[in-house]
This record gives structure tokens, sequence and C-alpha cells, in this order.
């Protein structure tokens, strides 16, 4: 077994981060990547790897959910090893991590993530030194034939890598299955109160992928997330086309969003141009949430401008169409309009109706001085701006489109009523994430992006 304190782990060396355009442009109509070699498949031992990426931030440590995550893992997969990244611990919470590895018995190891002085942390780059350490010869000890990936405040409810494990087994040309993520608002208090289920819970589907003959399907996957591509929190992939994509082609992860906040986007991207992708409602994982309006606001400011940023990134990549393209509820569902000639301008517009509810709150907001610097801080300015540009958009879009031709998108589920009483779907969250798309196409213009994650009626069994 490998036990290495956190504090001596061993640093990984990476390939060096790739350009917007070069990862990008892999997402572009022709941009095809050869398939891994057929039949490695079976080369690596049974069993699941478990990657977990983990940090000290500056209000404290996060060992105690990190160690409630590996404890559900240890409990369905006795045999597991463990490879946990070092993406930022103090010196104590990495004590305190290599004793926690050490209690669980199982085969582990600590990797260190390169991270340069002042450098925020970031899924990503953990990520990819991970999957780097299991590609190189010292990584074999831990390869097994799935690979499991966890955050630090994330765990699997009981029969959850089970039912994922029978989904990849079910269908050999799926090279991940992704669980229904959770979100509860305290991840002790869920785990004090879990309860063995034998359920067999809705049928498992295969997703729709974001890559397309015309490019990236940025307008669907940033309006539907999961429940189109699916996403990288308790994540079982193959491990071998993985470590085969690392190895030929580099980080799976991009790690150069400026927030971090749309990496498992991407990457699922890269992963169905490696095979199926399948969902598996049935298995959960748990996230644990944001405890606060403002906390949460804060994460949804930053998914709502990496949104807007990755707009500008792919027309630039050649990954998108240009012109202006809306993604409308009506009756009979989902309908797609695009106008191709907005001079210089690029963009997606979600449920324009709701847009024009929130374009009403911003501008409320924004013009009250005092509110809008409590809410938003040193980025008011700039969002009482881009909150100007986001109405003229609006203004301009609802002038002009009573006769463009609308598309179906019936791959896309029936629109649900959004919960104005959580934290992840309610006002703040609304409020922050459309803050964050103003902000982030004022500072990526002339493209844009304007739209929160609509929730759906869940799909029949």
């Amino acid at each position: 077994m490998t036990t290495m304190p956190a504090t001596t782990a061993t640093p990984i060396a990476i390939p060096v981060r790739p350009t917007a355009s070069g990862y990008l442009a892999r997402f572009a109509p022709g941009g095809t990547v050869p398939p891994p070699p057929s039949g490695g498949g079976d080369a690596l031992p049974s069993g699941v790897t478990v990657l977990v990426p983990t940090y000290s931030p500056p209000e404290g440590g996060r060992t105690d959910s990190l160690w409630l995550g590996l404890s559900t893992v240890a409990a369905a997969a006795p045999t597991a090893t463990l490879l946990v990244v070092d993406n930022g611990l103090s010196a104590s919470d990495a004590r305190v991590v290599g004793e926690l590895l050490r209690r669980t018995g199982r085969e582990h190891h600590v990797v260190v993530a390169p991270r340069a002085p002042g450098r925020r942390y970031t899924a990503a780059q953990a990520r990819n030194a991970g999957l780097a350490f299991l590609a190189r010869p010292e990584g074999a000890a831990l390869r097994r034939r799935s690979l499991l990936l966890l955050d630090d405040d994330t765990a699997l409810a009981p029969g959850a890598l089970a039912r994922l494990q029978a989904t990849l087994d079910t269908h050999p040309r799926a090279v991940a299955a992704c669980p229904r993520v959770v979100a509860v608002p305290d991840l002790a208090g869920w785990y004090d109160r879990l309860a063995a289920t034998t359920e067999a819970g809705p049928a498992t589907r295969r997703l729709p992928g974001a890559l397309h003959g015309d490019g990236y399907d940025l307008l669907s996957v940033t309006s539907h997330g999961s429940l189109v591509t699916g996403r990288t929190v308790g994540l079982l992939v193959r491990q071998d086309p993985v470590l085969w994509w690392t190895r030929h082609h580099g980080p799976l992860f991009y790690e150069g969003t400026p927030y971090g906040s749309t990496e498992d986007m991407l990457a699922m991207a890269l992963l169905s141009r490696l095979g199926e992708l399948w969902s598996v409602p049935a298995a959960e994982a748990v996230d644990e949430a944001r405890k606060t309006p403002g906390t949460t606001r804060a994460q949804q400011f930053a998914w709502g401008y990496d949104h807007a940023w990755l707009a500008r990134a792919l027309a630039e990549a050649g990954a998108i169409r240009p012109g202006v393209t809306a993604l409308t509820w009506r009756r009979s569902g989902w309908q797609e309009q695009r106008v191709g000639d907005w001079g210089p301008y690029a963009g997606f517009l979600i449920n324009p109706t709701e847009l024009r509810l929130g374009y009403r709150m911003l501008r409320a907001i924004t013009a009250d001085q005092a509110a809008v610097e409590a809410m938003f801080g040193a980025d008011a300015a700039r969002v009482r701006a881009g909150t100007h540009a986001f109405g003229r958009v609006l203004r301009r879009w609802r002038a002009g489109t009573a006769t463009v031709p609308a598309r179906p998108r019936p791959d896309l589920p029936p629109l649900g009523g959004r919960g104005w009483a959580g934290l992840r779907d309610g006002l703040d969250a609304l409020i922050g994430h459309l803050a964050g798309n103003v902000v982030g196409s004022l500072d990526h213009g002339p493209f844009f992006l304007y739209g929160a994650r609509q929730p759906a009626v869940a799909p029949p069994s």
C-alpha cells in the first residue's frame, strides 16, 4: 500500500496548459479526434480508482467532508484505490488528509498539483494532475477498470456506485455513466440520515452530446446542464480511454476559464468523442450546497460570467455559428430561433420571457447605489453598465424576431417550475447568474450570453 503524507507527496508535472483556441477548436466542425484503440477496456484490473481534489480555503478546511465522501466510497467498494490531489492544502490539513487515507486501509496516494504563488484554486488543474499521474508508470498500481471523479464536498448514496458500474457493463459503447446530483445543505446531516435502499429508480437513458455537425451546442448545455451532457461530480468513466486521451492529447479539463466554473461542460464534450454518455437517475451523488444567499450569489455570478466568456471563446475557435440564437419556451415545447445577421454581434438568449423579468430586477438593483454595491461590491459599476447593454439586446431581439422561423427542440425536456424558495434555484441564484452574464458579456463584447439554468420536468421512468 502506498502511504505518503501529503507534505511529502509527489509533485506532478502536467502538459503545458492549452490555449483557449487550441483546446476549443476540437469542438468545431471537422475538429475530430481519432478514437482510442478498441479492445483496451479490459486491460486494467476490475474495480474503481477514486480521484478527489482538495484544498484549504480561507474560511476553513474541508477534511471532514472529504472523509465523509471517502467513507461512502469505502462502503460501496472495499477494494477501491484512492488518489487525492493536494491543490493547496495547509500543512495541518495535509497531515490530516494523510492520516485519513491511512485509516481507510485502501491503497492510496497523494499528488501535489502544480500551483504558482497567488494562482487561484481550480478543480481543473487538480483533476488534470491526477490523470497525468495515473497515465504515467508510477500511477500503475492505482489504476483500475473504472475511474470515479468526486469533489471533497460530495458523496455517493447507497447503491449508486453499483448502478453506475452496471450501466457501463450493460452499454459497451458507453465511456461514462452520470449520476443524478442532489444538492444538500449539510453533508454531515445527510450522512447521518443515510439508509440503504433497493429501489430501482428511473430508467437509464443516453444523454445528448454537446457536439453536433454545426459545432458546440452551447445554448442547450448552458440551459439544461446535466440533463444534456452530465456533470463531473460522481461521474464513473472507463479509465483506459481517458488515460489514452491524457497521454496523446493532453489535459482533459480546460484550466483557463476566468472563474473556473465551466470545466465540467468542456470535459464532458471531449468525453463524448470517446464514447456514449449515459444518465443513471437512480444513482445519486450528493453535493454540499452553498449555505447563504451571498455565497450562492457569488457562485452563480462565477457560472454566469464563464458562460458568457464561452460565447466569445467558442466563436473565436470556430465552434459556434455566428449570429444570435434564442431558446424560447412555448406550450408545445422549447423552440430555437436564430438571426444570422446582427452585424458584429453574436450571442445567445435563454428563455427571453424569464430574461425580461431578470432584466427588470437588475435594473431596479443597479438604480440603487447602496443596493448594487452591497450585493456586488467591486463589480457594481460593471453590473450596472452590463445591465444597460443587456436591456438593449433584449429590446432589439424583441423588435426584430416576429417573423423569425422557429425550430422545435424536442431533445430538451419540458420547462418545470423554478424553486424560488431555495438557494440554488431561488431569487439570489437567478440575480447572481444574470449579473455574471451581463458582466461577462460586457467584458467580452461583441459576444454575449444571457440565461440561467432552466428547471425541467422530470423525464418519465
